[in-house]
């Protein structure tokens, strides 16, 4: 088994992702298709509207709240109009699609893919059960000659429910391969969904799809369709709207023929004063070949054919080694380190292709992948060897069951780490982390509870990794709750924590005042209550339980924190009600010290 630094190696194929997907931003521009309006979709009579702001209230089904302007395309069915699909006017095969989708309480629509393949839009806020039709599922086919309960087949419920409250801001990424066809027009390769991703979370991973999905447009697969969109289900709105076209040919590798040298290479030699090990024909260059034992270079020799004309991302790695590739003579990559990458303008035709794999390290197999992307064309490998193997690490996870509660660092999308967070879970699939050193509550999530993996696999680094929805509450450099004292400093000692009635109770002392900080997960699975009680020198003083670039008030005792995307719920009738306050480019919601203060984060 070869051995390569796994870690490495999954930075280097997450640089060759993102060089492919984004290194050319011309090429990018060319093939990324922005439905921003009505006008990109088949005009009809149904409910659908522009709006420049829109908002929902997750106890009213069915409601969402638009102003007029541009930038949100959302549905608004009344009793007398059920609504339409939307249809794009373009129309799509193999894509990258990227949208923001908001859902009203008990709302229900759909994205369907070459509007055959449904991704199911709905709200599955709270489900700790989560079926095909749920959001984020890929619905169930359907056949209407079978026994009642065996008429749906082929559904595929989400790994897990990862989605949002009714009325926030979700994130959908899916990356599609359409169905592939011969020249007599014979299915010859079903559709597939290469990943689907909710709210950053992989939800679903090369799915292959036998056929339409039910309510498809046509009964059978086609070669492209349109992006089709449900909207007689409910109210709905979407925005950001992003598609990659992949519709180029893949470059192929023909009349490959091979050479192999016994010995150590670190630069291309000069091959006419070498006497080859073994020689050969082979069909692709993932077929198996014959190399001497220890260290040795293998030279490929063939015919590259190239589709378009324009800029390709070629990306090289050669695992036990180094690796070089010339095309039409022309050097692309060089003899250097095990990974390299490089950008190559080629035009349309047939060329030339050499490429070299040293193999430096006797002890090890051979390896080489060899990807290109260009125009139209998304990551695609013109080689993959079946001899290099990786050691993968087995995911270790947190069953919540056993480990309620687990102490560990956790790291921020900024790069910061906490050093001192508490991880606590709960039946309902809701979950929490506490900073000990600062007495803050900064992120809260859905879905499974934690990935330990880089905690706990080999010497580890400390960090544990939440498995769902992350929804990041404040900034760490204001205690990432948004703790505001009129003061200029904060002195802050932790009494630790205990559980209690079901929940968790932190203590800490800060500036002369003693803070109890209960959080307990709601039995409606809707999100956290908190109850923070303070003794000692409170006069005046302020405390922010939310901190974000818009807080909006929906309505009396319920605000939504916008860019976030969750809500904070108080008791209508409290007389310590929250006050939304400006500073700079952030708004808090700040409630009195004086009396306790209890709230819900709902998400």
């Amino acid at each position: 088994m070869t051995n390569i630094d796994f870690k490495k190696y999954a930075v280097l194929l997450g640089c060759i992702f993102l060089t492919g997907f984004f290194g050319n931003t011309a090429l990018f521009a060319q093939q990324t298709v922005m439905l921003k309006d009505l006008s990109a979709f088949k005009p009809n009579s149904g409910t659908w509207q522009m709006a420049s702001e829109v908002s929902g209230d997750p106890d009213q089904a069915n409601f969402l709240k638009a102003t007029k302007g541009d930038g949100i395309i959302v549905n608004l069915p009344t009793k007398k109009n059920n609504g339409q699909d939307l249809v794009s006017v373009e129309e799509f095969g193999d894509i990258d699609l990227e949208l923001e989708v908001m859902v009203a309480s008990h709302s229900n629509s759909g994205v369907y893919l070459m509007g055959q393949y449904e991704i199911q839009v709905l709200d599955s806020w709270t489900k700790t059960t989560v079926k095909p039709g749920d959001m984020g599922g890929v619905y169930e086919r359907w056949d209407d000659t079978k026994p009642d309960g065996q008429k749906g087949y082929e559904g595929y419920a989400p790994r897990q429910n990862v989605s949002r409250a009714p009325g926030v801001w979700q994130q959908l990424r899916v990356s599609f391969q359409a169905p592939r066809f011969n020249a007599q027009g014979e299915k010859i390769e079903n559709a597939k969904f290469l990943y689907i991703e909710l709210n950053g979370v992989l939800i679903h991973e090369n799915l292959e799809m036998s056929g339409p999905t039910r309510g498809s447009l046509m009964p059978n697969d086609i070669a492209k369709g349109p992006l089709r969109i449900q909207g007689d289900h409910g109210a709905v709105a979407f925005r950001n709207i992003m598609i990659t076209r992949f519709d180029t040919a893949v470059p192929t590798l023909t009349d490959l023929k091979y050479m192999t040298y016994k010995g150590f290479f670190n630069q291309e030699p000069e091959f006419s004063k070498l006497d080859a090990a073994t020689l050969g024909i082979i069909a692709n260059i993932q077929d198996p070949i014959s190399t001497p034992a220890g260290q040795n270079l293998t030279r490929y020799m063939g015919n590259l054919s190239i589709p378009e004309n324009g800029e390709y991302n070629i990306h090289m790695l050669v695992s036990s080694g180094t690796g070089q590739l010339k095309i039409d003579g022309k050097k692309v990559t060089e003899m250097g380190e095990e990974y390299q990458r490089a950008t190559v303008t080629l035009t349309k035709g047939t060329v030339p292709v050499e490429i070299l794999v040293s193999k430096t390290k006797d002890w090890s197999d051979t390896g080489l992948d060899l990807y290109v992307s260009g125009p139209g064309l998304r990551e695609m490998p013109l080689s993959k060897s079946p001899t290099r193997q990786i050691w993968a690490t087995d995911p270790i996870l947190v069953d919540q069951q056993d480990v309620p509660m687990l102490r560990s660092f956790m790291d921020l999308p900024d790069g910061k780490r906490i050093t001192h967070a508490l991880s606590v879970s709960s039946p309902q699939q809701v979950h929490y982390s506490y900073d000990l050193s600062k007495g803050n509550l900064f992120q809260v999530w859905r879905g499974g509870f934690l990935d330990a993996t880089p905690m706990w696999n080999d010497r580890g680094n400390g960090a544990s990794v939440p498995l769902g929805a992350v929804v990041f509450l404040g900034n760490p450099e204001k205690n990432l709750q948004g703790i505001e004292f009129q003061s200029n400093k904060q002195n802050f000692d932790s009494q630790g924590y205990q559980t209690k009635n079901g929940g968790v109770e932190f203590s800490y002392d800060l500036q002369g005042i003693a803070f109890k900080d209960f959080i307990i997960s709601r039995v409606d699975g809707k999100g956290l209550d908190r109850t923070l009680s303070a003794t000692g020198g409170t006069a005046n003083k302020q405390y922010a339980i939310a901190e974000g670039a818009a807080i909006k008030l929906i309505k009396d005792g319920l605000y939504w924190v916008a860019d976030k995307g969750f809500y904070i719920q108080v008791d209508p009738k409290s007389a310590n009600k929250p006050v939304i306050q400006s500073s700079g480019d952030k708004q808090q919601l700040l409630v009195s010290l004086n009396s306790q203060i209890q709230y819900a984060i709902l998400f």
